[in-house]
């Protein structure tokens, strides 16, 4: 996988905040979590994630994963470059399989949450 998709993934993850070329504070450590935590989301949920391929449950790893981050916060973070890779309606599928709360109504990117 290239560095820039590698990048992108892990700034929308999620599932996903932002590394921010630019120096700045990144989303993800504005929304409490770790590198760490970023390199797993990657690994266990990016193909449950992006915008090719089908929709589809998650496993336990990604749930596992899922349930340490903060997904209406890093929903804040939601550039239109993550958008063009990483499918936000996935991300919020995702996160709701896993029994993560995210309300209708709230804003990830230019994605708008439909109730479930």
């Amino acid at each position: 996988m290239s560095s820039r998709i590698y990048f992108m993934l892990v700034a929308i993850f999620t599932v996903a905040g932002v590394f921010q070329f630019s120096g700045q504070v990144s989303g993800a450590q504005h929304c409490g979590m770790n590198t760490n935590v970023l390199g797993q989301l990657v690994s266990q949920c990016e193909k449950y994630v992006l915008k090719s391929g089908p929709k589809i449950r998650p496993s336990p790893g990604c749930c596992t994963v899922v349930k340490k981050v903060d997904v209406p916060c890093v929903c804040k973070f939601v550039t239109k470059q993550i958008e063009e890779i990483v499918s936000i309606e996935k991300m919020v599928y995702v996160a709701r399989s896993c029994g993560i709360k995210i309300s209708a109504g709230t804003k990830c990117g230019r994605f708008t949450v439909r109730s479930a």
